[in-house]
C-alpha cells in the first residue's frame, strides 16, 4: 500500500453520512445537504463528502464551486473513480475539452483491471443524472443528447431508451417517441415496460384501442401485471364515458 492509500485509509468513510446526503440530494433538500456536508468539510475530510459537495454544488448550477470539489476529492484520492468521471463529464459539457480528457484517461487508467463494460456503465450513469436533471428543468434538447450518450455506452440498459422516448414526447416529436417505443419492443419482446410506455402513448393520442392491444399484450406474458390490469380498466372506463 503506498503512502498516499495509507492516508486515506486513516479517515473513516462515513457511510451513515454519505447515504443521508444522497438522500437529501435526490429529494432536492440541497440546504440541509450542504449543511451536513459542511460538519464533515474539516478536519480529517474524507474524499468521499468533497465529491458529495461537488455533485450538490452541479445540481444548483454552481459549476465553479462544483469544479473545485471534485478536484479536491481526486487531489486526496487519485483513484476517486465515481468524482473523475463526473469531473470529466462536467468539464466536456462546458467545452473544457482537452481537461476533460485529462481526467477521463486519469479515471480510465484507475480501472485498468476492470472489465471496459465496468467502466461504459459508470459513465452511462453519469449521463444519465445529467439527462434527468435536464429534463427535471424541461431541457429536453439536452436531456435527449445525454439519454443518447448513456445509451451508446450501455445498451443493456433499456429504461434510459423510454426516458428518451418520454423526452422526445415532451418535446412534441410524439412520432420519434413511437418509433423509439415500438423499435424498443421488437427488440426485446419480453421487456414489459416499454410495452406499458407504448399504451400509455397510445392512450394519450385517443387511441384507445392500440392502447389496449398493447397491455393486453403485457397480460399474455404477465396475467397478474398490476399496471397494465390497471391501465386497461381506466381504458374501458373512457371507452364507456365515449359511449354515454
Amino acid at each position: 500500500m503506498h503512502f498516499e492509500e495509507k492516508e486515506i485509509s486513516k479517515r473513516a468513510r462515513p457511510e451513515k453520512e454519505m447515504l443521508q446526503v444522497q438522500n437529501l440530494l435526490f429529494q432536492r433538500k440541497f440546504q440541509e445537504a450542504e449543511e451536513l456536508l459542511s460538519e464533515h468539510l474539516q478536519g480529517n475530510v474524507h474524499p468521499d463528502m468533497h465529491y458529495l459537495s461537488g455533485v450538490s454544488s452541479y445540481f444548483q448550477g454552481q459549476l465553479v464551486p462544483s469544479i473545485d470539489h471534485l478536484k479536491k476529492a481526486l487531489a486526496m484520492d487519485p483513484k476517486h473513480t465515481d468524482a473523475a468521471i463526473c469531473l470529466s463529464v462536467l468539464l466536456n459539457d462546458i467545452g473544457r475539452y482537452d481537461e476533460a480528457k485529462r481526467v477521463f484517461e486519469q479515471a480510465n487508467q484507475s480501472l485498468l483491471q476492470r472489465d471496459n463494460i465496468d467502466v461504459d456503465r459508470k459513465f452511462a450513469l453519469k449521463h444519465l443524472e445529467i439527462a434527468d436533471l435536464y429534463f427535471r428543468y424541461r431541457r429536453y434538447d439536452e436531456a435527449i443528447e445525454e439519454y443518447g450518450k448513456a445509451i451508446r455506452l450501455d445498451p443493456s440498459f433499456l429504461e434510459v431508451r423510454i426516458r428518451r422516448a418520454k423526452a422526445y414526447g415532451k418535446k412534441g416529436f410524439l412520432t420519434r417517441s413511437m418509433q423509439e417505443l415500438q423499435q424498443l419492443k421488437l427488440e426485446h419482446a419480453e421487456y414489459l415496460p416499454a410495452r406499458i410506455q407504448l399504451g400509455l402513448l397510445h392512450y394519450s393520442q385517443g387511441n384507445l384501442l392500440d392502447a389496449e392491444l398493447e397491455w393486453e399484450g403485457v397480460l399474455s406474458i404477465d396475467p397478474h401485471h398490476r399496471e397494465a390490469l390497471a391501465y386497461l380498466k381506466m381504458a374501458g372506463n373512457s371507452r364507456t364515458k365515449k359511449e354515454i
